[in-house]
């Protein structure tokens, strides 16, 4: 099984619409300024745009694997193994990270063959902040496993270590090789996604992340980044669909009521962008108020 891991989101923007500039003329000496014909004001709001140049690199969530997998392949070693192992484990499941990784450490290098012992150190440092570490004890796993699952999780949480790491285009070579493995995962299309998104990819995310859906019809996070990559893409109708599902899934999801809000003033709106302006005001009322200045 595998488990959500939240980050922040990034909103969607609106940029604001740039004022006329007023026009000016020097009166002669001794001449009545002439008042100019008054014209009929252009009832036609100006129509506003989505921030096409927004950086998104962070989404709504990156969905990471179980932790740390005592036994398996550590059965019918040295006893010292087996306990250094499960001391590690419970060390590092405590937040002793530092402890859980001197004693993991020590499981490589009495079984330097062993996949699973590189893989759970990977995770201690992961759960140390140690990114390059964990790296490289994942690729040690990846290496050397020859059980599909954990081939397929060394390769996953090498991703999301690099991806987190802001290492894009490392992190979809990574997904991908999941994604070969194990097709009929929808976190791993999402993750997947979530890499396209972060290298520029953004069509082919989109391909990634209905992917993802197709499995996994109740995947809101999903339908939510989906609707970010639309948004970048301009492909406001469509954005305004995935926001709308995943609002569908998770009514008190308040970043996609904020964005949907955002995608009906791109699509000149107001009433749709109203409805999501009073559900904020119970969910989210700083989401609220950004919504309904924008909406003024």
């Amino acid at each position: 099984m595998l488990k959500s891991v939240a980050l922040p989101a990034l909103l969607l923007a609106l940029l604001p619409a740039a004022p006329a500039a007023a026009a000016t003329a020097a009166t002669p000496a001794g001449q009545q300024r002439q008042q100019p014909q008054q014209q009929q004001p252009d009832k036609r709001q100006p129509k506003k745009k989505l921030q096409a140049s927004a950086n998104f690199a962070q989404y709504a969530g990156r969905d990471a694997s179980n932790r740390l997998i005592a036994g398996g392949a550590t059965r019918g070693v040295l006893e010292d193994v087996v306990r250094l192992t499960r001391e590690g484990v419970e060390h590092n499941e405590a937040g002793r990270h530092e402890q859980a990784i001197a004693m993991l450490k020590k499981v490589t290098e009495m079984t330097p063959d062993s996949a699973l012992a590189h893989y759970n150190l990977g995770v201690a440092y992961e759960d140390a902040g140690r990114k390059a570490e964990a790296v490289a004890s994942y690729r040690r796993a990846a290496a050397g496993a020859t059980d599909k699952s954990l081939l397929a999780v060394s390769h996953y949480n090498l991703g999301n270590v690099l991806a987190s790491d802001g290492k894009f285009a490392e992190a979809v070579a990574a997904y991908r090789k999941v994604v070969e493995l194990v097709p009929d995962e929808s976190v791993a299309h999402y993750n997947l996604a979530l890499g396209l998104a972060g290298a520029g990819r953004l069509n082919d995310a989109v391909a990634s992340f209905r992917e993802a859906l197709r499995l996994n019809p109740q995947y809101a996070e999903a339908f939510f980044n989906l609707g970010i990559v639309l948004g970048n893409l301009d492909k406001y109708e469509e954005a305004a669909s995935a926001f709308g599902d995943a609002v569908r899934l998770k009514p008190d999801y308040a970043d996609a009521r904020y964005n949907l809000g955002l995608v009906h003033l791109a699509l000149d709106n107001a009433a749709g962008a109203q409805a999501q302006i009073r559900a904020l005001d119970k969910l989210n009322p700083a989401l609220a108020a950004k919504l309904r200045e924008l909406n003024n």
